[in-house]
């Protein structure tokens, strides 16, 4: 008895460590990043990415950070959807693209907040021309973001910011951007 307990262990550990060593190393490390780092709402994504000529991987990035893909997520402050609208901004480019949706009911329909998202970042893309600086906006406001640019203390030099006063803001483009590297390591893209 004590001798097929020891077989059984010897087993056990000789599987476990093959199977940590797949999931630590290649397809298996793939798989689970994959698994960390989805392509959910594919179709959507992918369709108004095209259409408002973004990178996709930074609209996964965008949802990734701002709802971990929950279509339902609702914050503190009330933005709503998988890429985090609030109504005010959701109405002005619900109104400006014509689309005709319900604020805010329409920003839990996944499609219509992607599309709504999509525009508005595209819309902030045309003004920076940058996609830091619009990511930036996207959490930071574009108020906040005009005004860091004509700081000195803060501004570059180039057009860009040295630095984000607001940490909160600071931190979800530092989110967005490392997520942004990570869809493009895995999905072997990048536009930008």
């Amino acid at each position: 008895m004590k001798r097929e307990r020891g077989c059984f262990r010897y087993i056990f550990y000789i599987a476990l460590a093959v199977f940590l060593l797949y999931f630590s190393a290649g397809d298996g490390k793939e798989m689970i990043l994959k698994q960390i780092y989805p392509m959910k709402y594919q179709e959507y994504v992918e369709k108004y990415s095209e259409e408002y000529s973004l990178d996709k991987n930074v609209v996964y990035s965008i949802i990734k950070v701002e709802s971990n893909f929950s279509p339902e997520a609702m914050s503190n402050a009330g933005a709503k959807g998988l890429m985090q609208l609030m109504d005010k901004t959701a109405d002005e480019c619900n109104e400006r693209a014509g689309f005709g949706y319900i604020i805010p009911d329409d920003l839990f329909v996944p499609e219509k907040n992607i599309r709504l998202g999509c525009f508005y970042f595209k819309s902030l893309m045309e003004i920076y021309g940058d996609m830091t600086l619009a990511v930036t906006a996207y959490n930071g406001g574009t108020g906040n973001v005009e005004k860091w640019l004509k700081d000195e203390a803060l501004a570059d030099g180039e057009g860009g910011l040295r630095d984000i006063p607001y940490t909160e803001t600071k931190d979800y483009v530092k989110k967005v951007m490392k997520t942004f590297e990570r869809y493009n390591r895995l999905y072997k893209t990048a536009d930008y």
